[in-house]
């Protein structure tokens, strides 16, 4: 099962997934107040489980602010693309100009690729790689429970920024087509913001990205 906790002052959804025999994936661990951080203790308290893994989709700010909490506090260190690096690299720099307080980031593992197939107890995902909103994004996909974590891809009605450093709109274009919209159209996908959507929905109305190809981003991408 996929819970969710909404974070920091960018309103990033940090995803828990249960894992069975008592052990819990921490998906963009976003945690930044004490507040938060009890609130992710009293979900594992609930769930009478306790972390093993932390994937990160992608190393934007707002998703990697819990990344030294879920060190200090459980010894795991953040999973990545290594395509990632330098973003994960800024996230200080980019706390100091957005003028917010983050703690020294720990040493990720940058062993995830496009392709690789996890299974972490009894949840089985495929990596799937998915730049445009980052150069190193990915997407893990649950195949057998029909569930994406897609992170800063693709929201309910709208997609990821392409004005960051690193953003390139064609290809963000070509991820959705080609990396989500080929999955099932019942396929959930949980978003790094906002609730969650369906690939259904979004190949019928996303107004950026659709499976007609007249979004807003197809267009601009295509000139």
């Amino acid at each position: 099962m996929v819970h969710s906790l909404t974070c920091n002052g960018f309103g990033e959804q940090t995803y828990i997934v249960e894992l069975g025999q008592g052990q819990l994936l921490v998906v963009d661990p976003g945690m930044a107040t004490r507040e938060e951080r009890d609130a992710f203790q009293a979900l594992c308290s609930r769930l009478k489980a306790r972390p093993t893994e932390v994937l990160l989709t992608h190393a934007h700010l707002d998703h990697v602010m819990g990344c030294h909490w879920m060190f200090q506090t459980f010894g795991l260190a953040p999973r990545m693309h290594p395509k990632d690096a330098p973003t994960y690299q800024q996230g200080p720099l980019a706390a100091q100009m957005y003028g917010i307080s983050m703690d020294p980031l720990p040493e990720p593992c940058l062993d995830l690729k496009e392709g690789q197939v996890l299974v972490l107890g009894d949840v089985t995902m495929e990596v799937r790689f998915v730049p445009g909103h980052a150069p190193g994004h990915v997407a893990f996909v649950c195949h057998e429970a029909g569930w994406v974590l897609g992170g800063d891809v693709l929201f309910q009605r709208s997609i990821g920024r392409t004005d960051l450093p690193g953003c390139h709109a064609p290809d963000l274009v070509r991820s959705i087509e080609q990396q989500l919209y080929t999955l099932p159209e019942e396929t959930v996908i949980w978003p790094g913001h906002g609730g969650p959507t369906t690939v259904g929905e979004e190949k019928a109305l996303n107004p950026f990205v659709n499976a007609a190809g007249s979004g807003l981003l197809q267009r601009e991408a295509e000139g």
